[in-house]
């Protein structure tokens, strides 16, 4: 990552070398410009722990402001097939922490430091473990990705983001928190983004002996709740596109995948959990 960073300035010095040598262009500054702006977009060069700092922080101030679903069947259950998930994934390294939100929104969400939360809703639209398991997939594929992070970098900086997350003065951190969610970077990613996390996701449920088709079923249970209740999906799809490109990708990504029999599509603890939370 820091090879990266490195080439970014090492672009800016070209330009300004360029420019100082009278040989510059618009042509040139517009092209270099785009390219920066590209590797900008694919920049994290923060350490695990820093963040891990600021997920903390964000978690410490959701738990203010949101209720927190508390069966211990349910959250349970959840944990050991994030769990499972993550053992699995291409970000395994770091540790990660899934709660239920007692609501009725459809929708799930990953801030940085392995921080994943599941709506009550959503466990409730969704038929099958399948579905359910590609979900978590996906968020921890934002995760693996550092997406968020790598927003935080372009809208912040480097410097400016570093500085604030490891100064001893508490208060800039939370007022960072609060500024991020008000502004909505948190869950703001880019198509590349969510076809990325889409990829990581159907890999991973595959990979832990979990159908994958279980992503196309999802889409199409979004689908089904949309016609039903237009209103219900606001901010699941505000957050998370679901383009037709999306679905034809993930369907592409599964006819590639070598065949492998006993795939589970459900099983009977979701089912148990479903009961409970009905």
């Amino acid at each position: 990552m820091k090879s990266i960073y490195y080439s970014i300035i090492s672009g800016f010095l070209a330009l300004f070398l360029t420019f100082n040598l009278g040989c510059f262009s618009l042509n040139t500054a517009r092209q270099l410009g785009n390219t920066i702006l590209e590797e900008i977009s694919d920049v994290n060069i923060f350490t695990d722990e820093e963040e891990l700092r600021l997920g903390k922080a964000f978690d410490e101030q959701h738990a203010r402001e949101v209720k927190f679903y508390t069966d211990t069947v349910v959250t349970n259950y959840i944990k050991d097939l994030g769990q499972n998930l993550v053992r699995h994934s291409k970000r395994n390294d770091i540790r990660y922490t899934f709660k239920v939100v007692d609501t009725n929104d459809i929708n799930a969400y990953a801030v940085p430091g392995g921080f994943i939360y599941v709506n009550l809703g959503l466990i409730r639209a969704v038929h099958t473990e399948s579905e359910l398991a590609f979900v978590l997939a996906h968020e921890i594929g934002h995760i693996v990705g550092q997406h968020t992070m790598k927003r935080l970098t372009q809208v912040y900086g480097v410097e400016i983001l570093k500085q604030i997350i490891l100064d001893e003065d508490s208060s800039k951190l939370s007022k960072l928190i609060t500024d991020i969610l008000a502004a909505g970077w948190l869950f703001k990613y880019s198509r590349d983004n969510e076809r990325e996390s889409d990829f990581y996701g159907v890999q991973n449920v595959y990979d832990i002996g979990i159908s994958p088709e279980g992503s196309i079923r999802f889409f199409e249970t979004l689908k089904q709740v949309h016609r039903r209740e237009p209103s219900t999906l606001e901010k699941l799809i505000s957050t998370h596109p679901v383009h037709s490109e999306r679905i034809s990708n993930v369907r592409n990504q599964i006819k590639g995948l070598p065949p492998k029999f006993g795939l589970q599509v459900d099983s009977s603890r979701f089912q148990q959990v479903k009961r409970r939370i009905r």
